[in-house]
């Protein structure tokens, strides 16, 4: 069984028009040799007995160097020769009919350019999704471009790898950096080269460092394309909470009140802090998402009256388990509201995810820090994506623990944000902040993605307020304006 994720990753697509006295069967054995990892025999202008002699004479040289051979289009053609598979579009045959034709084990690649229709085509056997026109088209000259944030959403969306296509070239293929993509399909940006070989070189190193660990090589189904959420899909979310202004109602602790508020009005959010258990109903009912705070232990009755409302009106809700790690009685109280609220996100620090996922203490304090060591340490890192994908199984939450890396999981899925400022520990409410930041984000879509965004977000403002703050010369004081200052520029 081949590895696709791996397969996928520079993905040549055969295109005549620029033989320039080469073969075909020569062109597509220089981008082998340079690195391709996956062959599409994409001739449209060829017919009958021409078309199949060029198609055998690439298959050949895909099974002289191990590489996967696809066929575009046409399937009966694919079955003659025995291709290793076979890519449809949208407007060819369907993917289940496709693989009642080809039988169980030739790969199927489909066209996908909507969330419903990738998820469509995985369900009817597809084995890989080809998603765009990212960049347009230079072979489709009515292909309508995508953005970058529609074809994150779709590599999201499925468990299976999804390649961008559509002009993409060694020149712009990072603009695509972090969408979740398994690989490249390139057409002219490696056919047209003067020198493909070279070319596919270029492109195969900078596809490796583009494309990190995929689904296949962790338990995570499915993996980021890369560390820090791209600026397109950041923005996209960021313009989105600005746009919806959600109401988020906040019960946090007396420590970040007004931190927390602040945050949410930088961003364009709209707070409400109301505490007392007899308002609860009145303000739970205007408000967009409830974020709780364990650290305002005062206020339980009313986190329960809160999520019991946010919950039956759909809204999202986040649970930041704030001195969890240390204390039995926050812990308990906190997992009863989680089984009660059935929150949308769950954010601690390592220790306090730890400790809810394992029910026992795994710290003192507030104020753990752990992912410094245990990123260092992959055994360490690696059980705390396992505790952190067992809490996010146990509660349909997406968990995250944040430190030096932030790790976002849902479920099968998993974010990382390789940012920040270690100026961020420094201050009061930093996480308390991001706690109430991340209500306003899943009010405005409640996805993984948008809570990526918002963490990325939080980050590259820490990183900003630092370098501001430095140049001054200044100190935490400083530090703890710049970052509201960074939070609300967009």
């Amino acid at each position: 069984m081949r590895d696709l994720w791996k397969d996928s990753l520079v993905y040549a697509v055969t295109d005549r028009s620029w033989l320039r006295g080469q073969s075909l069967a020569e062109q597509v054995e220089a981008a082998i040799l340079g690195g391709a990892t996956l062959v599409q025999f994409r001739e449209k202008e060829l017919a009958g007995e021409e078309r199949e002699a060029a198609a055998l004479e690439v298959q050949r040289v895909c099974k002289k160097h191990g590489i996967p051979f696809i066929v575009n289009d046409d399937v009966e053609l694919a079955v003659r020769i025995g291709a290793d598979g076979v890519h449809v579009g949208q407007k060819d045959m369907e993917a289940g009919l496709v693989r009642r034709m080809v039988g169980p084990d030739r790969i199927i690649g489909v066209t996908a350019k909507t969330v419903e229709q990738a998820r469509a085509a995985r369900d009817a056997g597809a084995d890989y999704l080809g998603s765009g026109a990212v960049f347009g088209s230079a072979t489709k000259k009515d292909a309508k471009p995508m953005s970058l944030a529609q074809f994150a959403e779709i590599c999201a969306s499925v468990d299976i790898p999804v390649v961008a296509i559509g002009g993409i070239t060694e020149e712009n293929m990072e603009k695509l950096s972090g969408c979740g993509m398994a690989g490249f399909a390139i057409v002219s940006g490696i056919f047209a080269a003067e020198d493909i070989e070279e070319t596919t070189r270029r492109i195969r190193e900078k596809a490796e460092k583009l494309v990190k660990p995929q689904a296949g090589c962790s338990e995570m189904s499915v993996c980021p394309g890369e560390s820090v959420c791209p600026g397109e899909l950041r923005d996209h979310f960021r313009t989105l909470v600005a746009e919806k202004r959600p109401v988020i109602q906040c019960i946090t602790n007396i420590v970040t009140v007004n931190d927390c508020a602040n945050a949410l009005l930088a961003v364009g959010a709209s707070p409400t802090m109301a505490h007392h258990p007899q308002e609860m109903a009145d303000f739970a009912k205007i408000c967009d998402g409830l974020v709780c705070n364990m650290g305002a232990t005062e206020s339980l009755e009313a986190m329960q009256i809160a999520a019991e409302i946010a919950a039956r009106m759909g809204h999202p809700i986040v649970i930041d388990p704030v001195g969890c790690a240390g204390s039995p009685f926050r812990r308990e109280k906190c997992l009863a509201l989680i089984r009660a609220a059935h929150p949308a996100c769950i954010r601690g620090n390592s220790a306090e995810i730890r400790a809810l996922a394992e029910h026992s203490n795994t710290g003192r304090g507030v104020d753990v820090e752990q992912n410094d060591a245990e990123k260092n340490d992959p055994d360490g890192y690696e059980s705390l994506k396992a505790a952190a994908r067992a809490l996010s199984e146990e509660t349909g939450a997406i968990v995250i623990a944040t430190g030096t890396v932030d790790l976002l999981v849902h479920r099968d899925r998993y974010y990382e944000v390789h940012a920040g400022s270690p100026w961020m520990t420094r201050i009061t409410g930093s996480g308390c902040m991001l706690s109430s930041l991340l209500g306003a984000f899943l009010a405005a879509e409640n996805t993984l993605e948008s809570a990526w965004a918002c963490c990325t977000w939080m980050a590259q403002c820490g990183e900003q307020a630092q370098q501001e703050t430095e140049s001054l010369g200044a100190g935490t004081g400083t530090y703890h304006i710049k970052l509201i200052d960074a939070l609300s520029q967009s």
